[in-house]
């Protein structure tokens, strides 16, 4: 339900000639919402949808436009994977989205055809490449995991099924499985909206909200629209935060504790293309040897700052691939959380980059170097993180030391956050609605990341 009332913001008096006159400040319109959700990324738009399709009218901010330039979120290639032993929840969380994107696409469809899985998801095995100090790690998944599989522990196990050069201190796992390989957020992002839309909810970009206030039992919301500079109050009976990095600045009136609770770190990705005559040169067999050896996991350093992830993500004019390269563990601080997006990678960031992406292609074998690695582009982006890298999404404490049931925020998802996307909005749309699933992962899933676990951090 969508409400209109008109306010006085403030009664000027003004003193003429020894007359005092009260006039009236301009009105303002306040609307008011079943549901607002702050922040139209992945986590924002999955909850907004699933509240929608539950019935709620829905008002999704975002404070970008409806392309993305900023977030985690960006891009067109996130890993997507499912391995994992018995009750692992992040593959629960994966298996659990492919599942909703299904629902979702099906939903579309019913609306006007052709969409598909195929434009959320790029499935392709996904290579887990290790030092062999992890094998017991590999070897405990390896007895509960009942998607295909393939184990390579010596360099001739590498080279019979991958054909691939490996070296003698290193393992090397890949999994197969249908929707295992990439998610396309970008693509899974403007779906979202879209469904949003058809369900009559409202999407509104370039709205940043400056302000998030108790207003009785329910909220008073401050938004600035980031354009024409214009300001309006919003109250919502029920707000989900789903807003990131900001998290901390945007409950500073209602929830405090998540300034301390949440940590932005900024992280880099770079993005290199093989020389293309060099890439045209190969067989085809050694192109789909390439393509084959991404989306990857590689831990073949043994140091946490050492490992990677890396995909493909596009390719050049000219047809040669584009390699996508981060690192989780090559974090740095931040000084100014509204500048970071636009802070250019450094020479050691490229460096590293191009380092750790001729060593992964080292495995081809092909003679391939660091001078065949052009460098296209970087990107500055930013996690918010939780102590113990485990995000929440949970009802907010309050002072009385009760669950809000008007405020979830979902939150630390950086890392973990893309492959389970419509998951967590599941559990964050229920949390709103008061409902519940039986299914043992999913409440193992939601107790992970849910009230008590926020209450045991803030004991702690």
């Amino acid at each position: 339900m969508i409400a209109l009332h008109r306010v006085c913001l403030a009664v000027r008096l003004l003193a003429v000639s020894g007359v005092i006159f009260a006039l009236a400040a301009c009105q303002q319109e306040v609307e008011d919402y079943d549901v607002i959700v702050i922040g139209g990324g992945l986590m924002g738009s999955s909850t907004a949808w699933h509240l929608a399709r539950a019935g709620q009218n829905v008002l999704l901010l975002e404070k970008q436009a409806s392309e993305y330039t900023e977030g985690s979120s960006l891009g067109e290639a996130r890993i997507a994977r499912s391995l994992g032993g018995e009750g692992d929840i992040w593959s629960y969380m994966h298996n659990r989205t492919v599942a909703e994107v299904e629902e979702l696409i099906a939903f579309l469809n019913s609306h006007e055809p052709d969409h598909s899985m195929n434009d959320i998801y790029t499935t392709s095995p996904v290579s887990y490449v290790r030092h062999h100090s992890h094998a017991s790690r590999i070897e405990d998944i390896q007895q509960n995991q009942v998607d295909r599989y393939e184990y390579a522990r010596t360099p001739q196990e590498a080279d019979e099924l991958f054909n691939l050069n490996m070296p003698p201190d290193t393992i090397m796992w890949r999994e197969y499985k249908e929707h295992s390989g990439t998610i396309n957020p970008r693509a899974l992002i403007a779906y979202l909206h879209k469904a949003l839309a058809l369900l009559q909810g409202n999407v509104q970009y370039r709205n940043q909200v400056d302000e998030l206030t108790r207003d009785g039992s329910g909220y008073s919301l401050l938004v600035t629209n980031t354009e024409s500079g214009a300001s309006r109050q919003l109250r919502a009976a029920k707000v989900v935060s789903a807003a990131g990095p900001y998290t901390g600045r945007l409950l500073e009136n209602v929830a405090p504790y998540f300034e301390s609770l949440i940590n932005p770190q900024r992280v880099f990705l770079a993005f290199f293309a093989i020389d293309p005559e060099m890439y045209q040169l190969w067989a085809e067999a050694d192109k789909q040897r390439f393509r084959d050896l991404y989306p990857a996991i590689n831990s073949t350093d043994p140091t946490p700052a050492g490992s990677f992830f890396t995909m493909l993500e596009g390719q050049t004019p000219q047809g040669s691939p584009i390699i996508k390269i981060g690192g989780h563990f090559q974090r740095s601080d931040i000084s100014d959380l509204d500048s970071v997006w636009q802070e250019e990678l450094t020479e050691a960031e490229i460096q590293w980059s191009r380092e750790s992406t001729a060593r992964h292609l080292s495995l081809l074998d092909l003679e391939i170097g660091e001078e065949d690695l052009s460098y296209v582009r970087g990107y500055s982006c930013v996690y918010s993180l939780t102590a113990t890298e485990f995000p929440y999404v949970t009802r907010v404490w309050n002072d009385p030391g009760e669950p809000d049931p008007n405020l979830v925020v979902v939150a630390g998802l950086s890392g973990v956050g893309a492959k389970g996307a419509l998951a967590y909005g599941q559990i964050a749309a229920d949390l709103m609605l008061g409902e519940d699933e039986p299914d043992p992962m999913y409440q193992k899933a939601r107790a992970a990341f849910g009230y008590d676990r926020l209450v045991s951090d803030l004991s702690h």
